[in-house]
């Protein structure tokens, strides 16, 4: 194959293969232009308190995705005065899967997990590795909202999900079900609940709220895993804003 590349003597049938390569080679460039269509959309949640309807803090998202495929995520909390409570980064492995560091002012601490193939290591409160199995779905931190797209029109013929959710602070997995419970004006209403009896006398339900048609998460209702200054976590009522045209 080489000696014919480098004969001395080009003949018409070297002439004419020319231009079909370099038209193969343009092509390529193309088709690689678009498999790697890459774009970043930022949106933000404003979280309030559940009782009073105060706003606690702010969330600012910054989402990149490629292919539509989320690829990367910044997470800024700000307090209403703009000062910073937490930021996360997240690395999707996997849509449902997102490795991530958290990293929180008061109390000052750093939250890391990272999947692999093999399973999960976390450094939190308490830290370890836990496998995965093949028995059920496994999911991590903000990975859920790619999970229920997933399951989307599951959720919206009325049948229920169950999963796996990673407790950080508590290194084990935490068996989650999730139930449609109202469709109307277009929005489709979930209650995430604790699937253990004697947790949900402790954990309260979570309350999702989504655009049919955009499947956009528009409202978060419950315990969320940004810590307080005076322990716990807060609980709040999240309503997410998003730039016309965008669709995280």
């Amino acid at each position: 194959m080489t000696s014919l590349l480098v004969c001395s003597t080009p003949s018409h049938r070297t002439r004419a293969t020319k231009p079909v390569l370099l038209g193969l080679l343009l092509a390529g460039l193309a088709l690689t232009s678009v498999a790697e269509e890459s774009d970043t959309t930022e949106f933000t949640g404003n979280a309030y308190d559940l009782d009073s309807g105060d706003l606690l803090y702010t969330e600012e998202h910054r989402l990149e995705r490629v292919d539509g495929v989320p690829q990367r995520e910044t997470v800024f909390y700000k307090t209403p005065e703009g000062d910073e409570l937490a930021q996360k980064d997240m690395t999707y492995w996997q849509p449902a899967r997102p490795a991530y560091r958290l990293t929180v002012v008061d109390p000052q601490r750093t939250e890391t997990v990272e999947p692999n193939t093999d399973g999960v290591s976390i450094e939190s409160v308490e830290s370890g590795f836990l496998d995965w199995s093949d028995a059920e779905g496994y999911v991590i931190d903000g990975g859920f909202h790619y999970f229920i797209l997933d399951h989307f029109d599951t959720l919206l013929d009325g049948d229920s999900v169950e999963f796996q959710f990673l407790a950080p602070t508590r290194t084990r997995w935490l068996g989650l079900r999730l139930r449609p419970i109202e469709q109307a004006d277009g929005q489709l209403m979930l209650e995430l609940n604790v699937r253990n009896r004697l947790l949900s006398l402790v954990i309260s339900d979570i309350e999702l709220t989504y655009d049919i048609e955009t499947q956009r998460l528009l409202r978060y209702a419950g315990l969320t895993n940004l810590p307080k200054p005076g322990g716990g976590n807060y609980s709040a009522n999240i309503e997410y804003t998003y730039p016309e045209g965008d669709q995280p």
